[in-house]
């Protein structure tokens, strides 16, 4: 559609013939057959029988003749040829068969149809034609003027259905490119959106993550071959609830998951998952799996699904407990031998006497590395335990400070800086003061190490509705924003204390992060007002003290960034 436009192709103009010409050839036989049954003298009339070869050129023509290589224009010429055939017959069957005018429909919807308005001429010529061509043959023109009108009515009415049949014609023509236009965007953007689906999948299937998506009633709608596998091991299927399996385990190794606690319930219920760690598979081939879940909304706040990505962090758990292994076996193996040093330099001290002033000072510089050995010690010692559980108790927060200020003043002293205690109030607190203490001491011992000699070290403290504050400053170095980062991973040290041989380990601030974060806090790093780093304790206050034990959501902060505390 438009029927008879003409196609360069043999099977477009096979088709313009069937649907054009053959109708009107199907209704001139049928006219003619009549014609030779109800009046054979018409039928063998000379004007029928030139109608009659007039049809039979123009139907050869418009089938043989190969129209596609020309101006589809020249096919005028046969609808004009079907038109004088149909004038032809008309003028001498009209007054017998009066039908024989319909035969002119064909022809002129033709030329309605596949042709530019120029060529209604055509059309409307060929229409008075037929109305006239009687009055020629008989040599007389119409004497009144209901000849008249009956010669002039048939062109018009021929112009007009020709003018309303090229405008439905128009019309179709651009519908038809519309739809085909439409049709091509649509098949474009499928095959679009079948490529987009291909790369998804395959960067899905490449990328070491599993990765599930539930639509908004549980039903599953993508998984990669990642997360197929890890549901293997777990003992379920993802397509099947409860989405749940047997051989789960938490954090611990040790405590079993129930099903409605695992991951995917979790998450389908709504709840937010971040950074949760199952133990999954049999017991000799467990693996860790690390998940986080969010829901996925549409634009209108309407849910479309909730997305799973679960990533395999057995080598890290492995690594984790290797190294805290090592930390305990180190820790506990030379300590032994290092307290049995520490007693013989006593005892040595004893027998050496004070006129051998060599003697003393070789043992003093013994004496004072053994301490630097045991300082050491104890530093692995902490972190070895830093998993132990806390147990906390209500104690006067000043008191715990000034105890920290009073153990970490005789470092201070010897360098000629000194600690500075402000804010100090009777505000009772609840938390385990070991450990507290020990992270203060921590802080205290890093600010005093890397102060300049000769300068001041403030810690202070602020309790209020949210939480308990404390604050160690000092005038260092301080930190870069990439530092910050990574400060409390277990054994970083900075560019300066590389480059100016500060002793340590550089474990003692992820003792402060892990105490911290297992009283339910977080510990803030900063910039001091001189330029130096402020480190910054918030611990949770007693009515928040169900939280303590998990990892809240920014553990570690450096200014406004936030990064979790998991594996350290």
């Amino acid at each position: 559609m438009p029927l008879f436009d003409l196609a360069r192709s043999r099977a477009g103009r096979v088709r313009v013939f069937t649907r054009a010409q053959l109708p009107f050839v199907v209704g001139a036989l049928l006219v003619l057959t009549a014609l030779a049954f109800g009046a054979p003298a018409s039928a063998a009339s000379p004007l029928v029988a030139a109608a009659a070869v007039l049809i039979l050129v123009a139907t050869v023509a418009a089938a043989l003749v190969p129209w596609e290589r020309f101006s589809s224009s020249w096919q005028l010429l046969v609808a004009l040829a079907d038109i004088v055939a149909v004038a032809l017959i008309r003028t001498e069957a009209m007054s017998v068969l009066p039908a024989v005018s319909m035969l002119a429909i064909f022809p002129i919807l033709w030329i309605a149809y596949g042709f530019p308005p120029v060529a209604f001429v055509a059309a409307v010529g060929g229409a008075a034609l037929m109305t006239s061509l009687p009055f020629v043959v008989r040599g007389a023109w119409p004497m009144s003027p209901l000849e008249w009108v009956n010669v002039l009515t048939l062109p018009a009415l021929i112009l007009a259905v020709a003018v309303i049949v090229n405008l439905a014609a128009r019309h179709l023509r651009r519908s038809s490119l519309r739809l085909r236009a439409s049709h091509e965007t649509r098949a474009r953007a499928l095959a679009l959106a079948h490529d987009n689906e291909l790369v998804v999948r395959t960067v899905l299937d490449t990328v070491r993550s599993g990765v599930v998506l539930y639509d908004g009633d549980g039903r599953l709608v993508l998984a990669n071959r990642t997360a197929e596998e890890l549901s293997r091991a777990m003992g379920f299927a993802l397509d099947q609830p409860p989405y749940a399996g047997d051989a789960v385990l938490a954090d611990d190794r040790a405590t079993p998951v129930p099903p409605e606690q695992q991951l995917i319930p979790r998450a389908l219920r709504g709840e937010h998952v971040s950074n949760a760690v199952e133990w999954v598979g049999p017991p000799s081939m467990q693996r860790a799996i690390m998940a986080d879940s969010d829901r996925v909304r549409r634009a209108d706040g309407t849910l479309l699904g909730t997305l799973i990505a679960a990533h395999d962090v057995t080598d890290m758990a492995d690594a984790a407990e290797i190294r805290h292994d090592f930390l305990r076996t180190v820790s506990h193996e030379l300590r032994t031998p290092l307290t049995s040093v520490t007693g013989y330099l006593d005892l040595l001290a004893e027998h050496i006497r004070d006129s051998d002033p060599t003697a003393t000072r070789y043992l003093r510089m013994v004496e004072r590395n053994v301490l630097v050995l045991t300082d050491r010690m104890n530093e692995l010692l902490a972190a070895a335990s830093s998993d132990s559980p806390v147990s906390p108790r209500p104690v006067t927060l000043s008191d715990l400070i000034a105890s920290a200020v009073r153990a970490v003043s005789p470092r201070a002293a010897h360098r000629g800086s000194s600690i500075q205690q402000i804010g100090a109030s009777s505000d009772r607190v609840v938390l385990d003061p070991v450990r507290i203490r020990q992270s203060l001491e921590e802080l205290l011992v890093n600010a005093v190490k890397f102060s300049p000699p000769s300068s001041a070290v403030v810690i202070g403290q602020h309790v209020d509705d949210s939480g308990i504050h404390v604050v160690v400053s000092d005038s260092g170095p301080g930190l870069t924003s990439a530092e910050r980062s990574r400060v409390f991973d277990p054994f970083y040290r900075t560019a300066f204390a590389r480059e100016h041989a500060i002793q340590g380990f550089g474990i003692g601030l992820s003792v402060v992060r892990d105490a911290v974060v297992a009283h339910g806090g977080r510990v803030r790093v900063g910039a001091s007002a001189s330029g130096g780093t402020a480190m910054t304790i918030v611990l949770p206050s007693a009515d928040a003290r169900a939280h303590a034990g998990r990892v809240p959501a920014g553990a570690v902060s450096s200014g406004d960034t936030t990064s979790p505390a998991w594996g350290q």
